[in-house]
């Protein structure tokens, strides 16, 4: 997903321009349209030129906004783009929880192969307990929310040593 600044420009018609520039100098698709634009275009870095196409698409959060899908590979549908990306954002948002809520990258200072592999396996584990008990008691808490309220839980279950 390319950012809307005015420092990165597209070749499009044989004319430089940024996102916001293409965006309105094209003519959108009305109606209930999945996306509003595609334009093919072509990103130029010194001798190296990359064929792409940019898929507008409707913000959902803000009814007046959209979001652009950026793809080198010319021989998908808008849909697909579309379907694709959809499938990576649930990718991203596993990684942003298991960083943020489940401590996958500050809780573990270990230099072992074998110990960080397992960390991340557990880590993982707790993001699929979490998420399994979210989806069968149709808990309108989040998975943050969750993972802080089984800590106190088990901040209160003792240890026997043997």
């Amino acid at each position: 997903m390319p950012k809307k600044t005015p420092k990165i420009h597209y070749l499009v018609d044989g004319e430089k321009k940024s996102v916001k520039a293409i965006y309105s100098s094209c003519k959108k698709r009305r109606g209930r349209s999945r996306y509003l634009l595609s334009v093919d275009a072509i990103i130029q870095k010194y001798d190296i030129t990359i064929p792409v196409r940019l898929v507008f698409v409707r913000n959902r959060n803000k009814r007046n906004d959209y979001l652009v899908l950026i793809t080198t590979d010319l021989t998908l549908s808008e849909d697909d783009i579309i379907r694709i990306y959809g499938k990576r954002w649930a990718i991203e948002v596993f990684f942003k929880v298991c960083k943020s809520y489940l401590k996958l990258t500050k809780s573990f200072r270990g230099l072992s192969f074998d110990a960080q592999t397992a960390h991340v396996a557990i880590v993982f584990t707790r993001y699929t307990l979490l998420s399994l008990e979210n989806r069968f008691n149709l808990d309108v808490r989040s998975i943050g929310e969750l993972f802080y309220w089984s800590c106190d839980e088990l901040a209160d279950i003792a240890y026997q040593e043997s």
